[in-house]
């Protein structure tokens, strides 16, 4: 789904979007594949090439399970805020522009930038990009108020998973002699 910036009127436009309606099916096939999805976003001018979009993701994903390796409906609903600036046109001649990239400056609470081009904004691939990037690294389902597991009811989910299974490694490390010791039985001539 590509948006033309350049059609959005002073006041903003809102934007629905769902399964359903269908705009976003082909970009989000292999995240959400046949379940709801629900985005809700407006985008706003700021001036003539700048603005801002404000929405949120409601989303669900088939997850494996980190600590069982069950699959599990994975819920995503997340806010979206982020301001769209024209992308700079590359200099033909060789021209470099320069840019400061300040990390320990970064606001977490404001909004982020991404940049379009011949205004047109590429609204699924950046859906396709919040939701990918909502999946944590090892996704876990959601937990009972007593710490079991909801989907393979396995019982206190909250700790942290650890080996039963005593390795050896750390006794054999303390009974290391100290290899300087060697050299206490050397002899100078």
């Amino acid at each position: 789904m590509k948006i033309k910036l350049n059609e959005i009127p002073e006041n903003g436009r809102n934007y629905h979007l769902t399964q359903a309606t269908g705009e976003l099916k082909d970009s989000l096939n292999d995240l959400v594949a046949d379940r709801d999805y629900d985005v809700q976003f407006s985008i706003t001018p700021l001036n003539s090439k700048d603005y801002e979009l404000r929405g949120q993701v409601t989303a669900t994903t088939e997850e494996l399970c980190s600590l069982c390796g069950d699959t599990f409906k994975f819920k995503i609903n997340t806010k979206i805020h982020e301001i769209l600036i024209e992308a700079p046109e590359i200099n033909k001649a060789g021209e470099k522009q320069s840019r400061s990239n300040h990390f320990s400056e970064l606001n977490e609470s404001g909004p982020s930038v991404i940049e379009y081009a011949d205004d047109v904004f590429e609204f699924g691939a950046f859906s396709h990009e919040i939701i990918a990037l909502a999946i944590p690294f090892n996704p876990k389902p959601e937990l009972t108020a007593s710490g079991d597991c909801k989907v393979c009811l396995k019982t206190n989910m909250s700790q942290g998973f650890k080996y039963d299974e005593d390795m050896g490694i750390f006794e054999k490390a303390k009974e290391k002699e100290n290899p300087f010791n060697i050299l206490k039985g050397l002899k100078i001539n």
